[in-house]
Protein backbone atom coordinates (compact mmCIF):
# COMPACT_ATOMS: atom_id res chain seq x y z
CA UNK A 1 0.00 0.00 0.00
CA UNK A 2 2.98 2.51 0.48
CA UNK A 3 4.13 1.88 -2.52
CA UNK A 4 1.34 2.38 -4.24
CA UNK A 5 0.70 5.70 -2.46
CA UNK A 6 4.30 6.95 -3.41
CA UNK A 7 3.79 5.50 -6.60
CA UNK A 8 0.83 8.27 -7.31
CA UNK A 9 2.47 11.01 -5.27
CA UNK A 10 5.15 10.73 -8.39
CA UNK A 11 3.00 11.27 -10.68
CA UNK A 12 2.36 15.07 -11.00
CA UNK A 13 0.27 16.51 -14.06
CA UNK A 14 -0.65 20.05 -14.56
CA UNK A 15 -2.04 21.76 -17.37
CA UNK A 16 -0.86 25.41 -19.09
CA UNK A 17 -2.08 26.93 -22.19
CA UNK A 18 1.44 28.76 -23.46
CA UNK A 19 1.11 31.54 -26.09
CA UNK A 20 3.68 31.98 -28.56
CA UNK A 21 4.44 35.78 -29.16
CA UNK A 22 6.81 37.44 -31.69
CA UNK A 23 8.94 38.34 -29.13
CA UNK A 24 8.57 36.71 -26.06
CA UNK A 25 6.41 33.37 -24.98
CA UNK A 26 3.94 33.27 -21.98
CA UNK A 27 2.77 30.98 -19.97
CA UNK A 28 -0.54 30.71 -18.24
CA UNK A 29 -1.00 28.12 -15.70
CA UNK A 30 -4.90 26.29 -16.09
CA UNK A 31 -6.69 25.39 -12.72
CA UNK A 32 -7.18 21.44 -13.44
CA UNK A 33 -10.71 21.81 -12.22
CA UNK A 34 -10.90 24.00 -15.72
CA UNK A 35 -10.16 21.12 -17.57
CA UNK A 36 -13.20 19.09 -19.24
CA UNK A 37 -13.69 16.27 -21.31
CA UNK A 38 -15.17 17.70 -24.85
CA UNK A 39 -18.10 16.21 -26.79
CA UNK A 40 -15.21 14.36 -29.05
CA UNK A 41 -13.73 13.29 -26.29
CA UNK A 42 -10.83 15.37 -25.79
CA UNK A 43 -9.46 17.30 -23.08
CA UNK A 44 -9.89 20.85 -23.52
CA UNK A 45 -10.32 24.48 -21.55
CA UNK A 46 -11.84 27.57 -22.23
CA UNK A 47 -9.34 30.06 -23.14
CA UNK A 48 -11.37 32.74 -22.50
CA UNK A 49 -11.90 31.39 -18.92
CA UNK A 50 -7.79 30.72 -18.74
CA UNK A 51 -7.11 34.81 -19.52
CA UNK A 52 -9.91 35.93 -16.81
CA UNK A 53 -8.38 33.96 -14.11
CA UNK A 54 -4.89 35.00 -15.01
CA UNK A 55 -6.02 38.50 -15.32
CA UNK A 56 -5.97 38.91 -19.21
CA UNK A 57 -7.79 39.88 -21.96
CA UNK A 58 -7.81 38.67 -25.76
CA UNK A 59 -6.19 42.20 -25.97
CA UNK A 60 -3.20 41.11 -24.40
CA UNK A 61 -2.50 38.64 -27.36
CA UNK A 62 -2.56 41.36 -29.94
CA UNK A 63 -0.10 43.35 -27.55
CA UNK A 64 1.74 40.05 -27.39
CA UNK A 65 1.65 39.68 -31.07
CA UNK A 66 0.78 36.04 -30.44
CA UNK A 67 1.67 33.83 -33.54
CA UNK A 68 0.58 30.61 -31.61
CA UNK A 69 -1.64 28.95 -28.25
CA UNK A 70 -0.91 25.97 -26.95
CA UNK A 71 -2.39 24.26 -24.24
CA UNK A 72 -0.50 21.80 -22.83
CA UNK A 73 -0.52 18.80 -20.26
CA UNK A 74 3.04 18.56 -17.93
CA UNK A 75 3.10 15.22 -16.59
CA UNK A 76 5.84 14.54 -14.47
CA UNK A 77 7.70 16.57 -16.27
CA UNK A 78 7.12 15.59 -19.78
CA UNK A 79 5.14 18.21 -22.29
CA UNK A 80 2.25 17.09 -24.36
CA UNK A 81 0.80 19.25 -26.81
CA UNK A 82 -3.10 18.95 -26.70
CA UNK A 83 -4.35 21.75 -29.17
CA UNK A 84 -2.46 23.95 -31.49
CA UNK A 85 -4.42 27.25 -32.52
CA UNK A 86 -2.52 28.78 -35.48
CA UNK A 87 -3.09 32.76 -35.06
CA UNK A 88 -2.31 33.40 -38.79
CA UNK A 89 -6.13 34.84 -39.11
CA UNK A 90 -6.50 38.33 -39.69
CA UNK A 91 -9.85 40.03 -37.90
Amino acid sequence: MVEEDSLLMDVQEEYVYIVEGREKTITLPVDVTDVILNADGELDCPFDTVLRKNSRTFEDLNNWNAKEIRFVRIKNKVEEILRRIEMNVNL
